[in-house]
């Protein structure tokens, strides 16, 4: 491929459109997911990206690509996986796998008892961007400017919620209604990122900046913040080379993350032997 060739995919709607709702999903991924992963909570994220699966088979069947309808159904399994959190004692993890894998399988039930002709209900599972429309950018760059501002207006309360509940319920701050406001926002972010990661992909966004960024034991602010730098430039940069080697653009910027980390884990380790 040459530079003339690859410069003319940002002169199309439909890259330009699958780049910005891209990146927003990777700066909303992790701003949440610090939390979820300090909190260990993030397997409600994996288990989220499962559900919203059959959320997804729900309403292209039922109700033509309903986004409202998805956003409900995702919100409500997210409030369900956080309260299976809270009361699974000791099987959390067991519950919450439990639930997506029933999710797969339903979803993956529906769809054969009632197949699309028009849509492709499996490519959910990996995302394109060929599934994203122009209201899913608009929702998704909104969305975005949203969630910085409720964890930024948050933060300190998250971060207490996260840390020390005892004194989180002391003071007032209401740490379970911050585990649920996260769940919450995991539903959305997963809910728009689902068309252009795919359910089976997504939860890397919410999982891998915080796993990048603690390695540089910087503290809880400037690990937030880069993370969230991290999550932007792997995006960048394997987004243009899914676009250059005409490669899954999902799959790509998840190698990326996966990458990263383990070259930071090995570059700290030697470091610190150093």
């Amino acid at each position: 491929m040459t530079i003339e060739i690859f410069l003319q995919y940002f002169q199309l709607t439909l890259f330009i459109r699958g780049f910005f709702v891209g990146l927003a999903i990777a700066i909303m991924g992790s701003q949440i997911g610090h939390f979820l992963v300090l909190k260990k909570m993030s397997l409600i994220g994996d288990g989220l990206s499962h559900v919203a699966y059959l959320a997804i088979a729900i309403s292209v069947i039922f109700f033509n690509q309903s986004l409202i309808i998805n956003v409900l159904l995702a919100i409500i399994a997210s409030v369900t996986l956080t309260w299976f959190s809270e009361k699974g004692k000791g099987y959390t993890d067991a519950l919450i796998g439990a639930m997506a894998t029933s999710a797969i399988a339903l979803g993956t039930i529906l769809i054969t008892l009632y197949p699309q002709p028009n849509i492709s209900i499996e490519k959910f599972l990996f995302g394109s961007v060929l599934l994203i429309r122009e209201i899913d950018a608009i929702i998704a760059i909104t969305l975005t400017v949203v969630t910085t501002f409720v964890v930024s207006f948050f933060f300190r309360y998250l971060q207490v919620a996260i840390f020390d509940q005892d004194y989180a319920k002391v003071s007032r701050l209401r740490p379970r209604f911050m585990h649920f406001l996260l769940a919450i926002l995991t539903a959305l972010v997963i809910t728009i990122g689902i068309r252009a990661v795919g359910s089976l992909l997504i939860s890397s966004f919410i999982i891998f900046p915080t796993l990048i960024s603690i390695q540089y034991q910087q503290g809880f602010f400037k690990t937030w913040v880069i993370g969230m730098l991290h999550a932007v430039i792997i995006f960048v940069v394997g987004y243009a080379t899914s676009l250059w080697f005409d490669l899954p653009t999902g799959a790509t910027i998840v190698i990326g993350y996966a990458s990263v980390f383990l070259l930071t884990r090995v570059v700290i380790a030697l470091k610190k032997k150093g």
